[in-house]
């Protein structure tokens, strides 16, 4: 078992079998043809099988569109706002100031001057004339720092399908860069007649994702591309993959309190989990796996005097015989029996 598995593992296999044995060990020493001779119906059995036995970890997780940014601010005074949930694409108004849009454009860092010819290289320049080329107004336009006569007129005909003065510049706050091809507008911050210098709103991704919490060594130990499925609150199970992993540690608006380590997971489907609102999720981990595994149910374990386990097994003419086992991986309620006389359909007697 790899390191991963037995730090994973350990816990849940303390739990299960904690779980297993209060059932099973009430009257531990008493056996289940000593129950029958107490005039009870008869033992309660179930077949020992040869199946595939997996151990999970699961996580609690969230819904979430991801981290709320807020939008940065600028000049005048806000005429439109747009309302908490509605998605904005490039080229798309965000809201208006003084009358005039205030235009998405794909960047990654803000906008802090006016663009426009004979203005110093930078890039801020190659951002726009890359939002320019997106949007479909890069004829001829080559893409770098410096601002020329092609960019020029590359505003000009991006002004003109928006109906606005063909200035051939870009004045600051016109524009407002945004992290993605779209987002989703998450709490509008500022009304109507409002100045529009700070921030009137933050956003968000499109996309659900889930966030699970971690511990400090689970943060260690899980990478960035691991399989895992997601169990919706309605129990639907849906693929999906860890995308990245925060240890945490960053401080917060609370004073010394820190972020805790999260594990962000995309859907496998863009579009799972839509629909139901930013509800609690399970995150499980196929953590340890063995094929072809005797097992039986972990109520069947009874503790024995040595410290061991041992099973009853129901065999022929009902008679009951206390067999010595040895146990393996635990999950699902389930143990691996590695040692002892028990063979595939035996029945075995289970804690009622």
């Amino acid at each position: 078992m790899s390191r991963r598995a037995a730090w994973i593992l350990s816990p849940i296999a303390l739990v299960l079998v904690a779980a297993g044995i209060a059932l099973a060990v009430l009257q531990p020493w008493q056996s289940a043809a000593e129950a029958a001779d107490k005039g009870d119906d008869g033992p309660v059995t179930a077949l020992a099988e040869l199946t595939t036995l997996t151990s999970d970890l699961r996580l609690n997780g969230s819904l979430s569109y991801g981290a709320s940014i807020p939008l940065p601010g600028r000049g005048g005074t806000i005429t439109r706002l747009p309302k908490a949930g509605d998605v904005i694409g490039v080229g798309q108004a965000v809201y208006e100031v003084d009358g005039r849009p205030v235009i998405a454009v794909r960047g990654e860092r803000p906008f802090w001057r006016d663009l426009g010819a004979d203005m110093e290289d930078g890039p801020d320049v190659r951002q726009l004339e890359q939002a320019l080329a997106d949007l479909g107004f890069g004829t001829d336009l080559t893409v770098d720092d410096e601002f020329t006569k092609v960019t020029t007129a590359s505003i000009k005909a991006w002004q003109k399908s928006l109906g606005l003065p063909q200035t051939g510049v870009v004045a600051l706050g016109d524009i407002v860069a945004i992290t993605a091809a779209s987002v989703r507008v998450e709490a509008v911050k500022a009304k109507l007649g409002d100045p529009a210098s700070s921030s009137p709103l933050t956003y968000t991704s499109t996309g659900l994702r889930v966030i699970a919490k971690l511990t400090d060594a689970q943060a260690r130990e899980i990478l960035p591309g691991t399989p895992v499925t997601v169990i919706l609150p309605d129990g639907t199970e849906v693929p999906s993959t860890i995308t990245a992993v925060d240890v945490g540690g960053q401080p917060t608006e609370k004073e010394g309190e820190t972020t805790p380590p999260t594990a962000t997971v995309d859907f496998t489907d863009p579009a799972a989990g839509q629909g139901i609102g930013l509800r609690a999720v399970k995150v499980v981990f196929a953590t340890s796996e063995v094929k072809d595994a005797l097992v039986v149910p972990v109520t069947a374990l009874v503790a024995t005097t040595d410290g061991g386990y041992a099973v009853d097994v129901l065999r022929k003419k009902g008679k009951v015989e206390r067999v010595a086992v040895e146990v393996g991986l635990i999950a699902d309620s389930r143990v691996q029996i590695v040692g002892g006389d028990l063979a595939e359909g035996d029945a075995v007697v289970v804690a009622q």
